[in-house]
């Protein structure tokens, strides 16, 4: 079904588009050699050929389903029918709405920018081994995989502004970390001590995993001291002793490690080449669109944008503002579905359902928090 919308609007776009052509370029909207003619109305003859220009859009399992006298004829019909509703759109006046406009010209902005402009940036794009070999060279710290351990934790939280707080907790830790030394030859037992007394909740539901992380000095998510003591325990499976951070006492179980390791140029040459492709890509991109607009005589006026009301609500705006204070720090650009979600809350009332709503994107992964 979606397909066949996509059809529908590339026919208006085409009619629309056509049509304005016509009287300024002498484009012809329906053009009619070689092929047989399908279909007929006030003078125009559709063939075989141009319908074929709609077909070819379709994905195979589309065609698949379509592909008998049949179906044939109710897929053809939507299209034409589409057609006809084109053509009565015009002769009403269809194409001075500017919300109309708008929208086709956006449709052919991108259809323009994923099939043209990418063809002709794609077929310049070259990249050698030599290029590649010196992107290497310059960016090898990249391909160093630094040393990892894995580890899992209980902690004991201390409240530095209460008086007292933190002795009564270093007490409580220890405790706790007797009970784990009296229990380390029972290798479940560090899981049961972790539901039983830890208080970092993300991290409990997992027995304590933190996941695998680098020394703090070379950009690992920990807080140093947990790091260094992580890093300090030489086999697996060895207990910390306490380990004071600013997020409270935490005893530490080494649980895995993974040596430094450096990629040679062979084993990241197809990420480089396709580093290198994006790089090119965009700079071709963003220089076509300054020579378009150079040859348009493009100008921009900043401070009349600045006052262009885009009429937010009070509600819309708080939402927003709020979300993204709430974001933590480091954290990846704002997840639209997200903030999509907020604004409604926010809202007085849901907007009806015939009102269209922006697309949303993939939910971005959290930041992970330091520990």
């Amino acid at each position: 079904m979606r397909n066949l919308v996509l059809v529908s609007i590339f026919t208006l776009v085409a009619a629309l588009v056509g049509c304005k052509g016509a009287s300024q370029n002498s484009i012809d909207l329906f053009p009619t050699s070689g092929g047989e003619v399908i279909a007929e109305f006030d003078g125009v003859k559709i063939t075989d050929q141009y319908l074929k220009s709609y077909l070819d859009q379709l994905n195979p399992y589309l065609k698949a389903r379509y592909n008998t006298p049949e179906k044939k004829e109710e897929l053809v019909g939507k299209i034409i029918e589409g057609e006809l509703l084109a053509r009565e759109a015009l002769k009403k006046g269809a194409i001075n709405d500017p919300i109309l406009l708008t929208k086709l010209k956006s449709t052919i902005s991108r259809h323009y920018q994923s099939v043209t402009l990418q063809k002709e940036i794609e077929g310049n794009i070259k990249i050698g081994d030599d290029e590649m070999k010196k992107y290497f060279d310059e960016h090898i710290k990249e391909f160093v995989q630094a040393e990892k351990v894995k580890a899992s934790h209980i902690l004991v939280k201390f409240d530095k502004n209460k008086a007292g707080d933190r002795e009564a907790k270093m007490a409580t830790a220890k405790k706790v970390l007797g009970e784990v030394k009296k229990k380390i030859a029972d290798p479940n037992s560090f899981n049961e001590l972790v539901t039983k007394y830890s208080e970092d909740e993300g991290s409990k539901r997992r027995g304590g995993d933190v996941g695998f992380f680098e020394r703090t000095e070379d950009g690992g998510r920990m807080a140093k001291e947990f790091a260094d003591a992580a890093f300090a325990l030489k086999n697996i499976g060895d207990i910390s002793e306490l380990v004071e951070s600013p997020f409270g006492f935490h005893i530490v179980k080494l649980t895995a490690r993974r040596e430094k390791a450096e990629k040679t140029f062979d084993e990241v040459k197809a990420r480089i080449e396709s580093t290198l492709k994006a790089e090119k890509r965009k700079g071709s991109y963003d220089e076509t669109v300054e020579n378009i607009k150079k040859s348009l005589n493009f100008k921009f006026n900043k401070e009349a944008l600045a006052k262009l009301d885009l009429g937010v609500s009070e509600g819309a705006e708080k939402a927003s503002n709020e979300f993204d204070k709430n974001r933590q720090p480091g954290a990846p650009a704002v997840n639209p579905s997200k903030l999509q979600e907020a604004v409604k809350n926010a809202r007085p009332a849901p907007a009806p359902a015939s009102t269209p709503t922006p697309a949303t994107a993939p939910a971005a992964k959290p930041a992970p928090e330091q520990r």
